[in-house]
């Protein structure tokens, strides 16, 4: 699953990487298209302008035509403007994927943020986690050693019911222990289930964001791609009509110079015309008046020599040739007005035309302002697109590392998951082991029970038993002091053995003896016959006195090794409490008791005492010497609680088990 969702990722990576490489390549195709078409763009605006500036040299007065010809091309540069305003809304859109792009690196921020922030957590809970194993572990280790110490404990003594108690008890804190345990372990399996499903919300956040992106950003791409066709279009389609315009605009200043030309050869011949009309009117007007001096004189003389009525003929005369002079003068003068009128309209004509001219210049500039404006928009976009094209491959590589964390994360939340298999297991195991418990607590309190009837039983018989208890106790008084010179009954049982040795030893020298003896008496005379009767009579008596003693000690070390097998037995069947028991209540008892009888010939305690030595029989020639080694005038340390010499009783170890 790991190495298919692997594969899935490093698929999707190979995907966005050539999505994004082909994108590139897209964009960096159609800028430089752009840049060709603008390019063309402005060699065919230059060249205009050029013509225009030529046009403008050549030609200072265009006509009506041309000034809607003009208007035409405001038109037409108004489409110009359209595209430029398209040119800036496209801008505009690469602008608004920019601040998209700038919003997706925002939102992978963020996405690291939380990644890097449920690490934290997911180290932290897999720390936590591990406490909890070892505590568990822990746990289990003493709850085996507890069910172990019961197991013995039920297998060394089935009657201890106050260990009973103690270890149900211990048992008890225990599974309170456990308990706790595993609310801290559902709690912190929540605490990791939530985790998981933060983890899960922020990856699919995560694939939907990125799905997201480059959903849109292939709209944004086709959109980009639409409107650049459109442009492209648009562009051609101004190319053609700019083209067109230039054709029209070079016939129409040709048509403007013809018309210019001829327009202004017949103002320049009507002009010389009117001018040699006006020379000759002028000289016209410069012979009548000379004509009517003349005539003046030759009224004034032909008033002296005609008569009146050759005057009045001459005056009509006169007056009819000043009336039509003054007639064609009239003509004339209307007709320079007309010629004045029409080189004033011609004048505001040229004025307007050079107005629209540079109305149609500043226009140009303004254009070519905009056009170099949309040339830096255009650098400052290539920078920017150079500029994104790594701040995507920047993404590209941390989308690789957000890939690799979250191939890491989920791998840590596969072994997670096996580490909740296993402590599933655990659980189930704990669940297992506490049915077992449940199952010896309820076996222990089944035994219980029988035992506490068992002691109800006994508790019974106590009232019965009682006189028997006392000489009990005074049986384990004994015993503990015999067992207090345990080892001191086995080197006294040794000596016994070495002593009956050597009595046996004795006793066949003295029957050899009396064998002799008689021998000897059977020999001797008559007069020592009573004499050998009363040495035999001796003799039997000691080696009487001697069987005796030997049976006797035979029957005290026979009395001891039982005593001693006893002893052993009580200790191995652990009534030890019982003898600690019988101790503690009658210690004062026991400390206000009698001394026990010991022997300093025999240096032994409760046999006889020393006047009742048994060997004081065989003092006759040489006493043993005693084995005390100490002084007679020093006395010797001797304890009341444990009834031994040896210390005090201030220095007594009361809480030793003899």
């Amino acid at each position: 699953m790991r190495l298919d969702y692997q594969h899935e990722i490093e698929s999707l990576q190979n995907q966005q990487d050539s999505e994004r490489s082909a994108h590139t390549q897209e964009i960096e195709a159609v800028r430089a298209k752009l840049m060709e078409v603008i390019k063309e763009k402005e060699n065919s605006l230059e060249a205009v302008q050029s013509k225009l500036d030529k046009a403008e040299d050549q030609h200072l007065v265009e006509m009506e035509d041309a000034l809607n010809r003009l208007q035409e091309a405001e038109t037409k540069k108004e489409k110009f403007a359209g595209a430029s305003e398209e040119a800036v809304s496209v801008q505009r859109n690469m602008q608004e994927t920019i601040n998209k792009l700038h919003q997706k690196e925002e939102q992978f921020n963020a996405l690291s943020s939380e990644l890097e922030k449920l690490r934290e957590n997911l180290t932290g809970m897999e720390a936590k986690f591990r406490e909890r194993d070892e505590r568990e572990n822990q746990l289990i280790k003493a709850k085996e050693k507890l069910e172990n110490d019961i197991a013995e404990i039920m297998k060394m003594s089935g009657d201890n019911s106050s260990q009973l108690t103690k270890m149900n008890d211990e048992l008890r804190q225990k599974e309170r222990n456990v308990e706790e345990l595993q609310l801290k372990l559902t709690k912190a399996n929540e605490n990791v289930s939530c985790l998981q499903k933060s983890i899960g919300d922020v990856t699919l956040k995560a694939e939907q964001s990125q799905q997201e992106a480059t959903k849109k950003h292939e709209e944004e791409k086709k959109d980009l791609l639409k409107k650049l066709l459109d442009l492209e279009k648009k562009m051609e389609t101004s190319h053609n009509q700019c083209q067109d315009l230039k054709a029209r605009y070079e016939e129409a200043s040709s048509e403007t110079k013809a018309k210019h030309e001829e327009a202004l050869q017949k103002l320049q011949a009507l002009l010389r015309g009117t001018e040699e009309r006006l020379a000759a009117t002028q000289e016209q007007n410069k012979d009548l008046l000379q004509e009517v001096v003349e005539l003046k004189k030759q009224a004034e003389d032909a008033r002296a020599a005609q008569t009146a009525e050759d005057a009045m003929q001459i005056m009509e005369q006169m007056t009819k040739e000043k009336s039509e002079t003054l007639a064609f003068l009239e003509d004339t003068k209307q007709t320079n007005e007309k010629l004045q009128n029409e080189l004033d309209t011609l004048k505001e004509n040229n004025l307007k035309n050079v107005e629209e001219l540079n109305k149609s210049k500043e226009l140009l500039t303004v254009e070519n302002q905009k056009m170099e404006e949309f040339r830096k928009e255009i650098e400052t976009l290539k920078q920017a697109a150079a500029q994104k094209s790594q701040q995507l491959s920047a993404l590209k590589a941390e989308n690789v590392k957000l890939a690799e964390e979250l191939g890491r994360s989920r791998d840590e939340v596969t072994s997670h998951q096996k580490v909740e298999e296993e402590r599933s297991v655990l659980n189930n195991q704990l669940l297992e082991m506490k049915k077992r418990e449940s199952q010896l607590i309820k076996d222990a309190d089944e035994e219980k029970a029988s035992l506490q009837k068992s002691i109800s039983i006994t508790s019974a018989l106590l009232t019965e038993k009682d006189a028997e208890l006392e000489k009990l106790r005074n049986e384990v008084t004994v015993l503990r002091g015999e067992n207090a010179s345990a080892k001191s009954l086995h080197s006294v049982v040794q000596s016994l053995e070495s002593d009956k040795v050597k009595l046996e030893l004795k006793v066949k020298n003295l029957e050899l003896q009396l064998k002799e003896n008689k021998r000897q008496l059977s020999s001797s005379s008559g007069n020592t016959d009573t004499q050998a009767e009363e040495d035999e009579r001796a003799q039997e008596s000691q080696i009487d006195f001697l069987n005796s003693v030997i049976v006797d000690l035979q029957r005290k070390n026979q009395d001891l090794k039982l005593k001693v097998e006893m002893m052993s037995e009580a200790a191995l069947n652990g009534n030890g409490d019982d003898l600690n028991n019988y101790d503690s209540d009658d210690q004062e008892k026991q400390s206000k008791k009698k001394p026990r009888l010991f022997c300093d010939i025999c240096d032994c305690f409760d046999l006889h005492d020393t006047e009742d030595c048994p060997t004081q029989a065989q003092m006759s020639e040489d006493p043993p010497h005693s084995t005390h080694h100490g002084s007679r005038s020093e006395e010797r340390p001797y304890c009341e609680i444990c009834e031994m010499f040896g210390h005090w009783a201030t220095n007594c170890n009361d809480d030793e088990t003899f």
